[in-house]
Formats: structure tokens, C-alpha cells, sequence
């Protein structure tokens, strides 16, 4: 049983507020005898409880419970609890029971009973949503002795969507990982498999599948990474799992400007899930320096983010090392706190977004609506009203498919059809039952498809998003061909291209076009040169990273330009100010020809 679970249920009893109760028959699992009490003060009690209105006879029987507990005798105890009827009791009371019915059943080794007391079905109506936290707790509690990860994580869940308190928060995101990450890699996947999870738990629950089993720290970051990019919404990417040994928009006010900063502190994990990532936008930082002239050269500090809790701290520490120029955090929680911190004497680049705050950072990140924002620009250009989508079938491809749909229609756009493409069922017919929808087609297409037959057929389709994994691309393109509607215009976000152009693997791809990061698609600059000479994963979707460092020091030294509106050739595509300091990333277009990338320059 995990001892930071074990703590939570400690502290919770001890706030339990003792009020009354009724009878109910026994619950199986723990026959007992009715007690025989020694402890006169205890048989006191009892006996104050037969003839005592029922909320008060509850507080006693409790108090007994409590005193024969503590005594040892843990089966007595909950013969006595055993008689409330937790169902007639105020809410509050009636949890104070039966969480002690279940820390007794649990010390009695007895989770199932355990369960049985912490029924929702046994509880009085109405629990507030503390009580409900406290709940789910315990119920975790109960299912880890069970030895059953997976139910007590979603127990964890469950409290965690609950509050808004940032400190327990990032308690119970420690304790659902403290609870998944050993757990076995067949147990995570068939948990993730589950159709009836909820969008919390799919996240926890692929996180901790796509890094089970991998022992190698590199390939770890890389799938932690990934799964980053698909999850960047997700609470656990908002505010990530720390180790148990780790210490924890209105008028904006102006930022502390620098020509070009002399002394940058990069304020980064440097212990615990994150730390190779840090590494990586530190060596990408480093790179960009390196390949810079003499006089852009700068000292670099590095302030372990996991050690340093607020933004007080922050701003101490790299002022007392002398820097003027801070870069980071990655944690979302840290960030939104700097967004409501009224005084940043220094500037500070953080690396994820900020809720709308009085005094945001600088924000540069990779989230996916860089990539909407920057599809619906050129559909806007391009004068495209009608859309059909096509996404592979998992959750980030959901939300980008909602992201797209929400903002085309924003702009006055119309989704005629969608597609979750699923490479099991047949591709052809898939394929034909999406085009159809387009009333156009419908009408002009044949009613049989033939392989080599030319045909010019009509539509109302503008454009066809596809928001798929290579793989599933590589079948769709093929059968857009196949039945004639290969002149209708494919976007593509970047999850289509794996990075190293291929031509014999990628051929299928030809005449779609997608947007991805300049690192990825331009001519290498010196900086990305520089890193590919050390790093094999250099052009890898984890490669974004490196960018993502080498774009924060061309920031740290071009900050008045971005200030005053001008745009930034940056790694990660050409950097401008947005809303709320969050800058925004207009990404590189190019097209499959003969299965090979080409650059859209236009």
C-alpha cells in the first residue's frame, strides 16, 4: 500500500467532525461477535449510545470505535460501526464512518469489506465535492491493497478533476503515477484499450503504457515527449507527476527590457520525468548560442525548477547569480503563477502556455493550436468554405479534429463530413462512404471504382483535413485516388512526416501538403548542423526540442524587435507577439513529390 495514500487517509480522519447514526444489519466479510468491552470509559459510551437521539448515538459509537482502535482491537471496533446505518446520517458525519470502517477493515486485511463500507450506495446522498475527494481517496486506498493499480488510479482521477487546489493536485497527480509506473506493461495496455475511459484517464493511462518496459533514458524522454505533444491539454501535462523525494487578461504591467541578454538562467527540471527533456532545449539553446556571432555569446545559469517552489524564489535566485534574462519554466502550474505574480523584475520566456493573468511571461511552446491556427490562415488565403476530416482513430486525433472543426467554423467554414479512419475496417470503404457525403460526389461519382479509371467528378469539398499517423496516411491517400477524388486539396499537420524524407516509404503521400516546423522542413541552419553532427534524433519528432531551445535564445537576444511587433525567423517557425504574451509560431509549408518533402516557399 502506498504511504503517501496511507498519510492522506490519516489526515482526513483526523478531521472528521463526530455527529449521530442509526442500525443496519452486519456487512460480510469480518464476523465478529458483539464486542466485550474491558475499557470501562469505552462501555460508557455504548452506554450512553442506547438511549441517545440517533445523530448523538453516532458520535458516541464513533468515539468507542475510535478507543477500541487505538487499543488494538480492530475487529471490535468495527462490529460496532458495523451497526450505523451510514444512509440516515448528514453527509459528514456519515463518511466519518465509513472511512473508519474501511482504514479498520483494511488493518484487518480485508479490502473488499473495505469497498463494501465506501459504496456510494451505503453513503447518505448528497456529498459535497471535499467529501466525494475524500472518497475516492480512500476507495484508491482500498483498491491498491487489492493489489489493482488501475481502479485506484481511477479513483485518483476522479478526486483530482475535483479540486481546485494546486498543492493536492499536484499531491494525487504523484500518487496515480506513483501507482502506474510499475505496474505491468499488458495491465496498462489493456487499460488503455478500454473504450469506456474518460478523457483523464486515457491520458494516464497510454503516459504510462507508451514508457513501460523502455529502461533506455533517451527513448523514455522521446515517448514522454510524444506523448507531451498528443496530451499537451491533458492535466498531467499541465502539471506533471514529480518523484516522492521532490520538493515541491487585463492591462498587463510592461516587461523588464534588455537590448540582448548577457547572463540567461535556463529554469528547468533538472531531476525527475523532465529532466532529459531539459537537457535536450538546453543543448538546443547552446547550439544556437555556439552558432551565433562573438557578441551574441552569453553565460548560462542553470536553476533546477523542481527544487524551487515560487516565484519569489525564481526571481531571487537568478538575481543573486547575476542573470537578466530567465528561461522557463516548462510546469503549467509554475507558469500560471508567474501570470498572476505582479512583480517580475527580470523578463522571463516561459516554455508553455499562461491562463489570462495581470502580469503573463513571454510564452513559447509547441502546442498543437499553433498548427490549427496556422491551417486556418491558409484555408482563409485560399478562400476554402467546405471541409471534409479524416483522423486516425485515437484521442489527440480527436481533439485536433474538435480544434479544426471549431475554428474553420469561426471563420465561417462548414464541415461537410468526418472520418475516424480505422486501418482494421476496410480502407476502401471507408473512404467511399466519407465522399459520399459531399452531395456533388454522391451524384457525379461511379458506382463502381476501378483501379486506372479516370473520371472527372464534381464536389463541394474544398479542402480534406487529415490529422493521421504516417501509417494510416499512407492507405488513405491511395483510396482518395482510387475513387476519383484525388484533386480535392489534403492538409496535413505535422504528424504526417516522421522527419527522415524517404521516398520508397512515403511515395503514397504525393500531393498532400502539411505544415511542420522549420527545423524540420528548411534548409539545416548552422544551429540545427551543429546538433545533427551530435544527436541521431536531431530531425525526430522529439527534434522539436532542440528547436525549442535554439528559438528561446534567439528570443533572449532579439526581445525589444518582438515588443515592438516585428516577427522572428525562429526554428520553430516565424515567431510573433500574440495575446497574453504568447507567441505565436506561423509553421513551414511543404508537399509530398515522388514521396519527398518539398518546400513551399510562396
Amino acid at each position: 500500500m502506498t504511504q503517501k495514500i496511507r498519510l492522506l487517509i490519516a489526515l482526513v480522519l483526523m478531521s472528521i467532525i463526530l455527529i449521530g447514526c442509526g442500525v443496519q444489519p452486519g456487512m460480510p466479510g469480518i464476523s465478529a461477535p458483539a464486542p466485550q468491552v474491558q475499557d470501562e470509559q469505552t462501555r460508557q459510551l455504548l452506554r450512553e449510545a442506547q438511549s441517545a437521539p440517533p445523530e448523538e448515538a453516532a458520535s458516541l459509537r464513533l468515539e468507542a470505535a475510535d478507543r477500541l482502535a487505538e487499543q488494538g482491537h480492530d475487529q471490535e471496533a468495527f462490529s460496532i460501526l458495523d451497526s450505523i446505518d451510514k444512509r440516515r446520517l448528514p453527509p459528514e458525519l456519515g463518511l466519518s464512518v465509513a472511512l473508519q470502517q474501511a482504514v479498520l477493515a483494511m488493518n484487518l486485511d480485508n479490502p473488499d469489506t473495505a469497498l463494501r463500507s465506501l459504496d456510494f450506495h451505503a453513503l447518505p446522498p448528497n456529498l459535497n465535492q471535499d467529501e466525494v475527494i475524500r472518497l475516492n481517496m480512500a476507495r484508491a486506498e482500498a483498491y491498491d491493497q487489492l493489489n489493482n493499480p488501475i481502479n485506484a488510479a481511477r479513483e485518483l482521477i476522479s478526486a483530482s478533476q475535483m479540486t481546485d487546489d494546486v498543492d493536492l493536485q499536484q499531491s494525487l497527480h504523484d500518487q496515480i503515477w506513483s501507482l502506474l509506473k510499475p505496474t505491468e506493461a499488458g495491465v496498462l495496455d489493456q487499460a488503455a484499450q478500454n473504450r469506456n475511459n474518460n478523457f483523464f484517464e486515457q491520458g494516464w493511462f497510454e503516459r504510462a503504457a507508451m514508457l513501460a518496459n523502455i529502461k533506455d533514458m533517451n527513448e523514455q524522454q522521446e515517448k514522454l515527449f510524444d506523448w507531451q505533444l498528443l496530451w499537451d491539454q491533458h492535466p498531467a501535462a499541465l502539471m506533471p507527476p514529480r518523484a516522492v523525494d521532490t520538493e515541491l487578461a487585463t492591462d498587463l504591467s510592461p516587461i523588464p527590457l534588455t537590448d540582448q541578454a548577457q547572463r540567461v538562467a535556463l529554469f528547468l527540471p533538472l531531476q525527475g520525468d523532465l529532466a532529459n527533456i531539459s537537457r535536450i532545449i538546453t543543448e538546443g539553446f547552446v547550439a544556437a548560442m555556439q552558432s551565433a556571432p562573438m557578441s551574441h555569446r552569453v553565460d548560462v545559469i542553470m536553476l533546477d525548477s523542481t527544487e524551487i517552489r515560487m516565484p519569489e524564489q525564481l526571481f531571487h535566485s537568478a538575481r543573486t547569480q547575476g542573470a537578466d534574462f530567465i528561461v522557463g519554466p516548462l510546469d503549467r502550474n509554475f507558469v500560471n503563477q508567474l501570470a498572476q505574480f505582479p512583480d517580475h523584475p527580470l523578463p522571463v520566456l516561459a516554455l508553455n502556455p499562461a491562463e489570462e493573468g495581470l502580469n503573463p511571461p513571454l510564452q513559447l511552446d509547441l502546442s498543437t493550436d499553433h498548427e490549427v491556427s496556422t491551417l486556418m490562415r491558409r484555408t482563409s488565403e485560399l478562400g476554402y468554405r467546405n471541409a471534409m476530416i479524416i483522423r486516425s482513430d485515437n484521442r489527440s486525433g480527436e481533439r485536433v479534429e474538435q480544434s479544426i472543426k471549431e475554428a474553420f467554423q469561426e471563420q465561417g467554414g462548414h464541415i461537410i463530413a468526418s472520418l475516424t479512419f480505422r486501418p482494421t475496417e476496410s480502407n476502401s470503404e471507408q473512404i467511399r462512404q466519407l465522399l459520399v457525403q459531399d452531395a456533388e460526389i454522391a451524384r457525379t461519382i461511379p458506382s463502381r471504382s476501378r483501379s486506372g479509371m479516370s473520371a472527372n467528378i464534381s464536389h463541394e469539398t474544398d479542402v480534406i483535413f487529415m490529422v493521421t499517423e504516417p501509417r494510416d496516411a499512407r492507405l488513405i491517400r491511395p483510396m482518395l485516388l482510387y475513387h476519383f477524388a484525388g484533386n480535392i486539396p489534403v492538409m496535413a499537420t505535422s504528424q504526417l512526416f516522421e522527419g527522415n524524407p524517404s521516398a520508397a516509404r512515403d511515395n503514397d503521400l504525393s500531393g498532400i501538403t502539411f505544415i511542420d516546423v522549420p527545423w524540420r522542413l528548411a534548409e539545416p541552419s548552422e544551429t540545427r548542423l551543429a546538433v545533427q553532427e551530435r544527436r541521431d534524433n536531431a530531425d525526430a519528432n522529439i527534434g522539436k526540442l532542440y528547436a525549442l531551445g535554439a528559438d528561446a535564445f534567439i528570443i533572449s537576444q532579439n526581445l525589444p524587435q518582438l515588443l515592438q511587433q516585428h516577427e522572428i525567423m525562429g526554428e520553430t517557425g516565424v515567431l510573433s507577439l500574440g495575446h497574453n504574451r504568447r507567441i505565436s509560431r506561423e509553421l513551414t509549408w511543404a508537399q509530398f513529390n515522388n514521396g519527398v518533402p518539398k518546400l513551399i516557399t510562396e
